[in-house]
């Protein structure tokens, strides 16, 4: 939207004049059909009722321009009340103190039915033109007001998503810098020790980083994307841990174009890394799985260890964990879930998340 432009004024953008002639034709007919049935052989009906609808048409058009020329698109309805019954008052005196003028000017010119204008039936068509012109108020308003909380409903999702985006990139921009920290440190360790497994250790890490960069913008990648990365990152791992590290990955036939956030899977594996086969002198190993339940996708990251509910483990203080469940939670509400649980001598840690 252009700094110019508000909600208030794309409201009235809107196809007045063609709903202002299609309003008032269709009035002009209702007319001309009740007085021709009342009088069917009294066709000078026709051009009184074709007065009328012309003068309330042109009455309407000028109240519709003090409207916006006064701005009252823009007041709360409340403070509408008064202007509205006022402004259609006297919209209501123009139209029917023409009408009866010229409803007389033509009974001298070519002889229409002579007009009956007691005090009576001046009050009477006073009032219906009254209430033609406080329903005609009502549904412009109406319109009008409708079409500046489907903009306004607009520009609250198109910043909801805005905010959304913003901070799903502040998210994955935590990822990278924890991620390299672990894996250069990794690196570090082992290059005094081996040259060679140290340079192929930078290989996977460039692949890794290249991933990274790539998934930056997008908020979802297929399975078989983030798998392909977490068998380089264990890899990686194993290079270093050697025979201390053992690690097998299951995915369910058919499961590979299922679009899942990037990196999910990677950084739990990472946990496990850091928390399980790390802390153990022994090491131990990491199950992968992933399988389709119904519309669920269930994702769980098993490593060798143990874990209690109330012992800080698996990133509590850091960023891992917890840039996972809100990244989950930006994306699919609560349809998407990770849980933390022991299953006799592993820590698994489950996704849930909706196909």
């Amino acid at each position: 939207m252009n700094r110019e432009e508000t909600p208030f004024t794309e409201a009235s953008k809107s196809p007045f004049w063609a709903f202002q002639i299609a309003g008032w034709a269709l009035f002009l007919l209702v007319i001309v059909g009740v007085n021709l049935y009342n009088e069917p052989n009294e066709w000078s009906v026709i051009i009184l009722a074709s007065l009328v609808s012309l003068l309330g048409f042109g009455v309407t058009a000028l109240f519709r321009w003090k409207i916006r020329k006064s701005h009252w698109i823009r007041k709360r309805p409340r403070h509408l009340i008064l202007p509205v019954l006022t402004g259609s008052l006297l919209t209501t005196a123009v139209w029917a103190g023409s009408f009866i003028g010229l409803h007389l000017l033509l009974h001298n010119l070519i002889k229409a039915p002579a007009p009956r204008y007691d005090a009576t039936n001046i009050l009477l068509t006073f009032v219906n033109n009254y209430f033609i012109v406080l329903l005609w108020s009502l549904i412009y308003f109406a319109y009008h007001y409708f079409r500046m909380a489907q903009i306004a409903r607009v520009e609250r999702y198109r910043s909801e998503a805005a905010m959304r985006d913003a901070q799903l990139n502040t998210l994955k921009g935590q990822i990278n810098p924890h991620f390299m920290f672990n894996s250069l440190n990794n690196i570090r360790a082992l290059m005094l020790e081996d040259v060679d497994r140290s340079r192929e250790m930078l290989t996977r890490l460039s692949d890794l980083l290249r991933y990274s960069m790539s998934i930056s913008d997008k908020r979802e990648v297929s399975l078989s994307e983030e798998v392909a990365i977490v068998y380089d990152f264990l890899e990686l791992c194993k290079i270093q841990y050697e025979n201390r590290l053992q690690y097998h990955v299951e995915i369910q036939h058919g499961l590979n174009q299922v679009r899942i956030p990037p990196m999910i899977i990677q950084i739990l594996v990472e946990n496990s890394v850091k928390h399980g086969i790390s802390s153990r002198p022994d090491g131990g190993k990491i199950n992968v799985s992933v399988r389709r339940e119904g519309d669920i996708l269930q994702i769980a990251v098993a490593n060798s260890g143990e874990w209690q509910p109330g012992r800080k483990r698996a990133d509590s203080n850091g960023i891992g964990l917890p840039n996972i469940r809100k990244r989950l939670k930006l994306i699919y509400g609560d349809t998407a879930s990770l849980h933390l649980r022991q299953e006799e001598e592993e820590v698994v840690a489950a996704i849930e998340i909706p196909i």
